[in-house]
């Protein structure tokens, strides 16, 4: 993403100026078309390039939140899971593998949400390669609809009514969602059966045959 946008909370400027300068960001994102991101019946754009320009808000959020995570591992050492509450973009993935959430991790997640996000402004757009990136991109609607609802422009019903037609579009399958769920075995076969990866690890594996960018990182 270009032009990196200030965060809403530190403008100070009233909610018709959040929503004119979120909007501005629209034109950043051209990997998806209008309807992809307006429910309305006959709308006039307005709605599309809310929803457009807080996905680049969003992204921007969580690319720092996924630094300042880095940070507190990189102080504290250990993993997520054995440092508390404390983290942000990483406290939002799936809880019951937060174990395997350690400095490692989170220096390629942080690649991987760069990647992810950086595809909205390409001029087609490619799927998640991997499950990082999907997570990554998940995240980031799930902070752009919390965005709209925070500054009064939708309520929550609506929000995630918004958002649907660019999650079909988006995503290719729906399959990241188990990871949030109780009961999936942890198993090192689960990836090759075609279940949703249970080991953090695998999650930076390349699924499709596009051009992997931080899968075989070892730092």
């Amino acid at each position: 993403m270009t032009n990196t946008p200030e965060m809403p909370s530190q403008t100070g400027e009233d909610e018709a100026a959040w929503r004119a300068r979120v909007a501005g960001y629209a034109r950043s994102v051209r990997a998806f078309a209008p309807a992809d991101l307006d429910d309305s019946d006959g709308g006039d754009g307005d709605q599309a390039a809310l929803a457009a320009g807080a996905l680049v808000v969003a992204s921007t959020m969580l690319i720092d939140e996924a630094i300042e995570d880095i940070a507190t591992l990189m102080q504290r050492g250990g993993t997520v899971a054995s440092n508390g509450e404390m983290f942000m973009a990483l406290g939002e993935l799936p809880p019951r593998f937060a174990d395997g959430y350690d400095g490692r991790f989170a220096r390629k997640f942080l690649v991987a949400t760069v990647t992810v996000t950086g595809r909205l402004s390409a001029p087609q757009w490619e799927p998640p390669t991997c499950t990082a990136e999907t997570l990554a991109l998940h995240l980031v609607v799930r902070r752009a609809g919390d965005l709209l609802v925070d500054h009064g422009c939708l309520d929550e019903q609506q929000a995630r009514s918004l958002y649907a037609g660019f999650e079909e579009a988006a995503f290719e399958d729906g399959d990241f969602e188990r990871l949030y769920m109780e009961g999936l075995e942890e198993t090192a076969d689960t990836h090759h059966a075609g279940e949703a990866d249970a080991i953090p690890q695998t999650w930076f594996e390349p699924k499709t045959e596009q051009p992997a960018h931080v899968f075989h990182h070892r730092g």
